[in-house]
C-alpha cells in the first residue's frame, strides 16, 4: 500500500518527499480527531469505575 501510494505521487523525488510528508501529517491529524471523537462517544469520560 505504501509503495503503491508512493508510485502514484506526481513529480520528481523532492516533490514526492514533500507530498508524502504532508499526506502523513494530514493522516495523523485526522487520526487524532477520530480517536478523540471515539473516546468521547464510546469510552468512559472520566470519573470512578464501580
Amino acid at each position: 500500500m505504501i509503495r503503491r501510494t508512493w508510485q502514484v505521487l506526481p513529480g520528481p523525488l523532492a516533490v514526492r518527499v514533500v507530498e508524502a510528508v504532508v499526506l502523513t501529517a494530514l493522516v495523523l491529524v485526522a487520526l487524532h480527531f477520530i480517536y478523540s471523537w471515539l473516546g468521547t462517544v464510546l469510552l468512559d469520560q472520566g470519573g470512578t469505575v464501580g
